[in-house]
């Protein structure tokens, strides 16, 4: 047992931080590496491996740059409705012939730019990559209050206390008023239906009607509710401000949903789509996956051997191995020898090829080092 913790921890423990690099990794390609920590490269190899690097490594370029214009472009409609620019109504009847309301419905144009952006607040931290986007949303109400909606528990400076307890209280559906608001809700959904839209009571006690049109199911949607509570939430004090005094009763929400969004900005080529060229191009070559991930980790560490080829050290066997554990020792000592002698032969080959490889390594390390 000395032995065998002596062994371990002069000879292995250098090694437990490449191997815990070489774990994550596998996992995250989906394969695993059944011995070696990295692979003993050769002229022959590398040669065929290098255009697909720089395919691959051009291919998420690409996909960044897509990313980062998507991100703008949403970002600027952020900024046309925060600013007025853009109004949430017109925009989506850009987007659909559907968009309509009953009449007697008043669309509540600030209300709409305020929920449309909702959250806005959060995005303001300097150190954060993400900028904020828009939700385009238009609200309607019916230009009235209703004595059922318990708007006292608000009080005149909504607190989060006073919210939390309109919030599990917000109607009182014994209020002979509260027929009304109900006739409305009904009378809207039968709107919806007599034009072809998809419209129906949700699991809210008959609170709330979701309806959509079959065209844009999954892209526009729309509720119509008794309250909004919502909108009354104190951690958004601009939706308090804009949409108080005029949505103290029932209203109409109308929405672009994500699928519609990324539709109308994602122009990015998928990872996935990258991923795929590249496994093509291997079976041209005949080139394993697990081979070429394992190849992309050797040269990273050909790399840095590269810079101190004195530190490796080949280990050898100075023990007769008697039990199962020193014979279990003696394996991962004569893997981690062949991978010793392998990184000493890679760092002939990358830097035989180094002007190439560098940049290649670069991005290698962008990109599978999580910087994007």
């Amino acid at each position: 047992m000395t032995i065998y913790n002596n062994i371990i921890s002069s000879r292995i423990s250098r090694y437990l931080f490449l191997l815990l690099l070489i774990t994550l990794t596998s996992i995250v390609n989906n394969f695993t590496i059944a011995q070696n920590m990295v692979a003993k490269l050769s002229d022959e190899e590398i040669v065929v491996v290098i255009p697909l690097l720089k395919t691959e490594m051009a291919g998420y370029e690409n996909v960044v740059n897509a990313m980062s214009n998507e991100q703008d472009r949403r970002y600027q409609l952020f900024l046309d409705i925060k600013s007025g620019k853009t109004d949430p109504l017109d925009w989506l009847k850009q987007h659909s012939k559907y968009i309509i309301v009953p009449q007697g419905a008043i669309y509540e144009p600030d209300c709409s730019r305020a929920v449309s952006i909702k959250g806005w607040e959060y995005n303001q931290d300097p150190e954060s990559v993400l900028k904020p986007s828009a939700v385009p949303t238009a609200i309607f109400s019916f230009g009235k209050e209703f004595p059922a909606i318990n708007k006292q528990l608000l009080g005149e400076n909504i607190s989060h206390e006073s919210y939390q307890k309109f919030l599990y209280n917000s109607v009182n559906q014994n209020d002979p008023s509260y027929k009304k608001i109900h006739e409305i809700l009904e009378e809207t959904r039968l709107f919806y239906v007599k034009n072809g839209l998809s419209a129906s009571y949700g699991l809210s006690g008959g609170r709330v009607v979701s309806f959509y049109h079959p065209d844009e199911e999954g892209l526009i949607s729309g509720i119509v509710c008794d309250i909004d509570e919502t909108l009354f939430d104190p951690s958004y004090p601009e939706l308090i401000t804009e949409c108080r005094s005029d949505l103290m009763g029932p209203c109409i929400e109308i929405k672009a949903e994500y699928e519609l969004l990324n539709k109308i900005f994602n122009t990015a080529e998928s990872t996935d789509q990258v991923d795929e060229n590249i496994k093509n191009g291997l079976k041209k070559v005949n080139i394993t996956e697990e081979r070429y991930a394992l190849i992309k980790i050797s040269l990273l560490q050909a790399r840095m051997d590269s810079e101190y080829p004195d530190a490796i050290e080949v280990p050898s066997i100075d023990f007769t191995p008697t039990t199962d554990e020193e014979r279990e020792t003696a394996k991962i000592i004569e893997i981690i020898k062949e991978d010793a002698l392998a990184r000493k032969s890679n760092i002939k080959i990358y830097n035989k090829y180094k002007s190439e490889l560098d940049p290649i390594c670069d991005d290698l390390q962008k990109y599978m080092g999580g910087q994007y």
